[in-house]
């Protein structure tokens, strides 16, 4: 495997960097001059630059009239190519080598929290922190990667043991809600409508609605989910369209219930044995340490 990637890589049709450098600029600005001015060298070395790369590809690339450039098919046809390789290439560099020179924070979130609790907040830190870049990933691991670049992340799982800078956020509270309409049109106040009524299931939680009604002691027959979702959103969605009532942590609902979207069924309410926590993986950025701090102070 290693002898035939290697043997790939010999073979490569790579004109000198420089050349190709040398003739993108020539060809985009259609002048050697320009060229020369943008790449900080003499209007010779772009031409003969030029030259070399012509004679690398045995073909002619420019027509010259004097101190006019008109590119020839095959340079019209280069050009683009170049263009696309030169900026993807600058692009990439900037994002993954120029973190450091930028005010630049990353943060890898549970999709939920940061859908229903961070975005709704940030408008406060960007004014408190005008200056600095967050770039966003979000995730549906319930354990940290230790394996990603992210500064800061935000789990919904358990706490990982060991860990100097990692910290509970929130004390969530699994609870019941259900739309206006459904819960008018169903009158839910007791555990036996509970038991009767259409639920709404989020996959992959341990604590699902067999936990929940062994935790308030109920013991008889009910009716099972009959829409499950893999996702807190799409589950919190149903509920909002009166599809049924949706046991879901409450930290995900507060704007819903704001909103009247949704409210809360009965007086349940029983304490999640996981919740969403901090962890800062670059503890020496101190903007990271702002964010964690921030983080800290939004849910006191």
């Amino acid at each position: 495997m290693s002898y035939n990637t290697h043997a790939q890589h010999s073979h490569r049709f790579l004109p000198p960097l420089n050349a190709l450098k040398a003739f993108e600029s020539a060809a985009r600005l259609k002048s050697l001059t320009k060229a020369a001015q943008e790449l900080n060298v003499t209007r010779a070395a772009v031409s003969q630059q030029v030259k070399l790369l012509e004679q690398y590809l045995e073909a002619t690339l420019f027509e010259r009239s004097g101190s006019q450039l008109t590119l020839t098919d095959d340079a019209q046809y280069y050009l683009p190519l170049l263009t696309q390789m030169f900026d993807s290439l600058s692009v990439g560099t900037e994002q993954l080598f120029e973190r450091k020179r930028r005010n630049l924070l990353t943060l890898n979130i549970a999709q939920s929290f940061c859908h229903q609790w961070l975005i709704p907040r940030l408008a406060e830190f960007q004014r408190l922190h005008p200056d600095l870049e967050l770039k966003i990933a979000t995730t549906s691991n319930p354990y940290p990667n230790t394996s990603q670049t992210a500064d800061i992340e935000i789990i919904n799982g358990v706490l990982p043991k060991g860990s100097q800078y990692a910290e509970r956020l929130t004390s969530e509270h699994w609870v019941l809600a259900a739309s206006p309409s459904y819960i008018k049109q169903h009158g839910v106040a007791k555990v036996s409508d509970i038991a009767k009524a259409e639920k709404l299931s989020t996959t992959g939680y341990r604590e699902n609605w067999n936990y929940w009604f062994n935790r308030i002691g109920y013991c008889q027959d009910w009716v099972k989910p009959t829409l499950n979702f893999d996702h807190s959103l799409l589950a919190v969605e149903a509920a909002v369209c009166g599809l049924g009532i949706l046991m879901v942590k409450d930290v995900l609902i507060e704007n819903q219930l704001k909103q009247g979207e949704l409210q809360i069924v009965g007086e349940w309410k029983i304490p999640c044995e996981t919740s969403h926590y901090t962890l800062c993986h670059n503890p020496s950025n101190p903007m990271a340490i702002q964010f964690f701090d921030w983080l800290k102070h939004s849910v006191d």
